[in-house]
């Protein structure tokens, strides 16, 4: 499970992608946690938005866990809740 820190801005992308890549490396469906996030900014959104694109290449997905209210409105503003399953989530 990918959990995400309380705060995702752009100085933390690098790290987060590292963390995607081991995600990546079991060839499954990637569950992210984002129970905590309270800020998020679009560098960590399209991250994310890579993450879901390169999953539905190889028929795999996000599960998302947990519910943020701050991540669900900034996805929800760059109109991304249906790409990346948001209402879907666990």
């Amino acid at each position: 499970m990918l959990k995400l820190p309380s705060e995702l801005a752009i100085n933390q992308v690098e790290e987060l992608h590292q963390q995607v890549l081991h995600e990546l490396a079991v060839e499954q469906d990637v569950c992210v946690d984002i129970s905590e996030v309270t800020r998020v900014d679009t560098a960590s959104i399209q991250l994310l938005c890579a993450l879901q694109k390169h999953l539905l290449t190889v028929s795999h997905k996000i599960l998302w866990h947990g519910h943020s209210q701050a991540f669900s409105n900034s996805v929800e503003e760059l109109g991304l809740t249906e790409f990346l399953a948001l209402n879907g989530r666990n």
